[in-house]
C-alpha cells in the first residue's frame, strides 16, 4: 500500500513539475518547448518528433515556421526564459519553394534564415499555439 501511495505521489509531482517545461509568448501566443536539449534530426523525423509530442499536458505540437523561429531567435528577452535553447541551426516547418529536397533553418543566434538539405542533421525544438 506505501509502495502505491508513493508512485501515485512520484506520478502526480512529475505531472505538476511538467508545467515548467515550456515558454509562453503571450505576444505572439505561442508556446515553446523547453523540456529537454535538442537532438540533431533529419527533417521529416524533425516533423514527426514534434507532431507527437506530448508535453505539459498537450499533444498539438509542431514545428515552427521559419517566421516563428526567427522571430524567437532575436527576441533576446524571450530566450532567456529558456533552459534548452542554444545558438545552432534550427529546423523551421518551411520547406524550399525552388527545391522539394531543401527547407529553411534558422541560426538561433541572430535569426539567419538558410536553407538546408533535408537529409541534413539539425536541432529541432516545437511549438504550438498558446490560447
Amino acid at each position: 500500500m506505501k509502495l502505491i501511495l508513493i508512485i501515485l505521489l512520484l506520478v502526480l509531482s512529475v505531472t505538476l513539475f511538467a508545467k515548467g517545461n515550456s515558454v509562453v509568448d503571450k505576444k505572439s501566443s505561442l508556446e515553446w518547448q523547453d523540456n529537454i536539449e535538442h537532438n540533431e534530426l533529419i527533417w521529416k523525423l524533425s516533423r514527426g518528433y514534434c507532431s507527437q509530442l506530448a508535453l505539459g499536458g498537450f499533444h498539438d505540437w509542431r514545428m515552427p515556421t521559419k517566421e516563428e523561429l526567427t522571430a524567437l531567435s532575436k527576441n533576446k528577452k524571450l530566450k532567456k526564459q529558456f533552459s534548452h535553447f542554444e545558438n545552432a541551426l534550427y529546423w523551421s516547418a518551411s520547406p524550399d519553394k525552388n527545391d522539394d529536397l531543401s527547407a529553411h533553418t534558422i541560426y538561433s543566434g541572430n535569426g539567419h534564415d538558410s536553407i538546408s538539405d533535408k537529409c541534413d542533421k539539425y536541432l529541432a525544438i516545437c511549438v504550438r499555439d498558446y490560447k
